[in-house]
């Protein structure tokens, strides 16, 4: 089958495949950067390359900071289903993105291909150097490897049963 009957048996059938399709790549999102944007980078750039690649996002919010931590900066939050994508405004940097529960955009690529849908054991066998723990605090079962210090997967079941709940680059308390 050609590439463009592809796209128009995909049509016929899913639009969204369409869209990523179309688009030529996936949106992927590392430990270190979201679409190719490094964490740290421009705010702005980072933003254009999630519209282009996601389209507008289902909400924003703005938050002052965080009573926790009485030295965080500003947030602006950026929804696209189940993703967040944080943008700090002052310095006009990429914060980081995580993933909570509801459906991911058509297109997005998580780190070692584990989503909301991944257990917790599989999840641990996947991710090279995993190593898991309880967190009382957080009422989350963490997973995180020296190999990607900035990643952590979570479950919320201290037995560490059931599926991933939580992923992310950049845990901040007061999300």
């Amino acid at each position: 089958m050609t590439a463009r009957r592809s796209i128009l048996v995909a049509a016929l059938f899913n639009a969204p495949a369409v869209v990523a399709l179309w688009s030529g790549r996936p949106l992927e999102l590392t430990s270190v950067a979201v679409g190719g944007v490094e964490v740290g980078g421009s705010a702005r750039r980072a933003e254009r390359v999630l519209r282009e690649a996601l389209g507008a996002p289902d909400r924003v919010v703005r938050s002052d900071g965080c009573e926790l931590d009485p030295a965080a900066e500003p947030r602006r939050h950026l929804f696209w289903g189940a993703l967040t994508v944080a943008l700090a405004p002052t310095g006009n940097r990429l914060v980081g993105w995580t993933v909570g529960a509801g459906r991911l955009p058509d297109g997005v690529r998580l780190p070692h291909d584990v989503t909301t849908a991944t257990t917790v054991r599989k999840a641990l066998r996947t991710i090279p150097g995993a190593t898991a723990r309880w967190d009382d605090v957080f009422q989350k079962y963490w997973i995180t490897t020296p190999k990607e210090p900035p990643m952590m997967w979570a479950g919320d079941r201290a037995d560490g049963s059931g599926r991933i709940t939580y992923i992310t680059n950049a845990f901040e308390a007061c999300e």
